[in-house]
Order: C-alpha cells, then structure tokens, then sequence
C-alpha cells in the first residue's frame, strides 16, 4: 500500500513511530482546513499561516500522547484553536484589533453581482464575529463557519455542549442586532 492511500490512522501510527513522510502527509491532508480555522479566527493570512506551523510543531511533539478514541482532527483544531485565541489576547493587550485581508469565497455560476454580495456579506460577519466576547467567537466561527457538531465544538474548546448552544445563541443574536442596527 503506498503512502497516499493511508488513513489517517494508519499515517498516525507510523509518524508516532517517526516516520517523516507519513506526518508530512497528515500535515498536508489537514493543512487547509486549520489555515481556514485559523483565518476565520484571527483575520490575518501570515497570522494564521504561523499559527498553522506552530499547530503541527506541536502535532509532531506530542503525537505520543494522542489518543487514538479521538478524532484527530479535534485535537488538531483545538491545538489551533488555543494557538490563535493566545494570538487574539496578545493583539487585545496591544490594541490592535482589526481584520486586515477579506476572505476568500469559493465563485460559483453566479453572476458577478451576486458573487460580490456574498463575498460582503460574509466580510460584514466576520468583522461582526470579530467583535464577539471570546468564547462566543470561537463557538459561533467552529458552528458557523467551519460547520463543526455541537459535541465536536465542545470537545476542541473543552466546554459542555450546552455551553456550546449557550454561546452560539448569543453569538448569532448579537451579530443578527449589530447587523440589523447597521454597526459593521
């Protein structure tokens, strides 16, 4: 069996057993998907490609200690997850809150003007998350944008599922009134 047609367990237990080329394709099955978490997160292409990196930095050194009754992806998206939330803080203790790159939306068959509405709106939430308390940011950006379970985002932020819905809640009525009141 080559290399390419592993699992993402098979590719686990080989690169706990150090096999390079095996963690280098776990890292590229998965990288998207945590540059996008991280994107959403943060609002910063450089930000969030650090954050990446040093999300699998910390794969590789404690890939030991995963275990296997849990999906790897959650673990990975909670290691990006704390990473970009300490980014967050420090960019809190300095003031510098602010979304410096609009994101990317997939074009469709649309027309042109639609493509450009779409792309607004989702600029308008993101600047609307960005404003969110903590929790209620990274619960409404995991459930909304990233389209992860309830028990998954409790899982990668290590808080009860009824937390989950609490925050959620929140996070969408804020963003709703904000959007309505016209504050974007």
């Amino acid at each position: 069996m080559s290399i390419q047609s592993q699992n993402t367990d098979q590719l686990i237990q080989q690169s706990q057993q150090g096999d390079t080329a095996a963690f280098g394709l776990l890292m590229q099955r998965h990288q998207d998907y945590a540059f996008r978490l991280a994107y959403r997160l943060l609002g910063c292409g450089e930000e969030s490609r650090d954050v990446v990196q040093e999300s699998f930095i910390r794969v590789w050194q404690h890939l030991a200690r995963f275990r296997k009754n849990h999906r790897f992806t959650t673990w990975l998206y909670r290691i990006v997850v704390n990473l970009a939330t300490d980014r967050l803080r420090q960019r809190q203790r300095r003031r510098a809150m602010s979304l410096e790159h609009a994101p990317e939306l997939p074009d469709t068959a649309a027309s042109a003007d639609v493509v450009m509405e779409r792309r607004e709106a989702a600029m308008h939430i993101e600047t609307l998350a960005a404003t969110l308390p903590e929790k209620q940011r990274l619960v409404f950006v995991l459930r909304d944008l990233e389209d992860c379970s309830v028990e998954e985002t409790a899982r990668i932020l290590g808080i009860g599922k009824g937390a989950v819905k609490s925050h959620l809640y929140l996070a969408r009525k804020r963003i709703r009134e904000a959007w309505e009141d016209g504050h974007v």
